[in-house]
């Protein structure tokens, strides 16, 4: 009767015990699966838009090494997402939806770009934002992980279920000793940190304000436009056409 009890109560342990570790865990994987749903949701919904914003600062500034300079002048290395931009087959499409001001050829072509600036300076505060959420929920994540594992480690679980069972329990389960079954529960119960976001997404600087870079972004402007003027005027006919039809 009292060997009865025992194991019932023994049953009644594990099974409650089984029963939290395996819904925090539940809940800390819920939380995982929905951080990498979020990243998808970035890589669906912003990224595209962000690389938008810069290949059409690219299309106004006509070549890699104007693209170069003002990367530099924004605090990057190298101008983002280049390669994909050289790969357009339609980069005029890009300027649907802008509209010339000023009088002048230069002063046209000036404001153009300036609109194109403040607009990817838009598209990268979005991304920017969504970015940082999702950089904190994976330390909150993290942090989740490491208190959870603090909480219920594996050994002492062990030691704590050897002490209600005969020795002849683990054998049961196929291994000569605690050891061994703990080191295959740790392999198959592995709960790893998850990546931050910038495993996934490329990493980019805040944009300074327009005001703080427009004596810079003027010179480049000018130098662009004594390079190619041709293509300027290509670019300022396609704007003007688009935006009255």
């Amino acid at each position: 009767m009292e060997d009865d009890v025992a194991k019932a109560l023994a049953y009644q342990v594990k099974k409650e015990l089984a029963e939290r570790y395996f819904g925090l865990r539940k809940l800390i994987e819920e939380d995982a699966a929905n951080y990498f749903k979020k990243i998808d949701e970035i890589k669906e919904k912003l990224l595209p838009s962000l690389k938008k914003a810069w290949h059409r600062i690219y299309l106004l500034l006509v070549d890699e090494k104007f693209a170069k300079e003002f990367a530099n002048l924004v605090g990057l290395s190298e101008p983002p997402f280049y390669e994909e931009y050289q790969k357009l087959e339609d980069p005029f499409s890009l300027l649907e939806g802008f509209h010339l001001k000023g009088w002048t050829f230069r002063s046209r072509y000036k404001n153009l770009v300036f609109s194109a600036y403040e607009h990817l300076q838009e598209e990268t505060e979005k991304y920017q934002k969504a970015f940082l959420e999702i950089k904190v929920e994976a330390e909150v994540i993290n942090h989740e992980i490491e208190l959870f594992k603090e909480k219920y480690d594996l050994s002492e679980i062990m030691q704590f279920l050897k002490s209600l069972e005969a020795p002849s329990s683990f054998a049961d389960l196929g291994h000569t000793s605690l050891e061994e079954s703990v080191s295959t529960l740790e392999k198959a119960l592995a709960f790893e940190k998850i990546p931050p976001p910038e495993k996934f997404l490329p990493l980019l600087p805040k944009l300074p304000p327009l005001k703080e870079i427009k004596f810079e972004l003027e010179e480049i402007i000018d130098a662009v436009l004594k390079e190619h003027p041709s293509r300027a005027k290509e670019i300022l006919q396609y704007v003007k056409a688009h935006s009255q039809s």
